[in-house]
């Protein structure tokens, strides 16, 4: 009986260091998993930011003809006040706001005839560069012919913002731009 007992007591000596040997491989991947966490949310809440910028200010160039008579080409000076609305909005809703981390690209495709674009324009502005995967002028099958037989014009606001990089340096890649671009048929 003694020798069991020896046995037994040998066993769970040998066994004390595994839990600290568990517990910091467990402690370790869920810091990974809340870091992973708070900067998924972080450019997720900045993201929605940006969605709700660029839709609102595309519906405000779509309506062209109610603010600026039959003018359907935009200014640089239209393309620079879709930037300081969106610019101070984003920096009312968002507390770490930073203006040279923040850029706007504004776009227009405007039609001479159907199925005859205009050269496309482009205004960028802002502390950072916005770029999209596709020019407006690849998307002008989204345009239609209106009632009055001329083809609509197409606009488009991209906003974009660099955000922390807290995942992104732990693994050592680069994560940090978040966009959001909205496309609407003028009228």
């Amino acid at each position: 009986m003694s020798v069991t007992l020896l046995k037994l007591n040998n066993l769970r000596s040998k066994q004390k260091g595994n839990f600290s040997v568990e517990f910091a491989i467990v402690g370790l991947f869920f810091s990974l998993l809340i870091v992973f966490s708070g900067d998924v949310i972080i450019k997720l809440s900045i993201k929605g930011k940006l969605d709700r910028l660029s839709y609102s200010l595309v519906n405000v160039l779509k309506e062209r003809t109610q603010l600026y008579s039959e003018d359907y080409q935009i200014t640089s000076n239209e393309a620079r006040g879709m930037m300081t609305i969106g610019g101070n909005s984003l920096s009312r809703t968002l507390s770490t706001y930073d203006p040279t981390k923040f850029g706007a690209l504004v776009e227009e495709l405007t039609f001479r005839g159907i199925s005859a674009p205009n050269p496309q324009k482009e205004y960028r502005f802002g502390g950072i560069t916005c770029n999209v995967s596709k020019p407006l002028s690849e998307l002008q099958h989204l345009s239609v012919i209106t009632s009055w037989e001329r083809q609509a014009s197409l606009y488009r606001v991209t906003f974009c913002y660099e955000t922390d990089n807290w995942i992104g340096d732990l693994l050592g890649t680069e994560f940090t731009r978040v966009s959001s671009s909205s496309v609407m048929i003028g009228r």
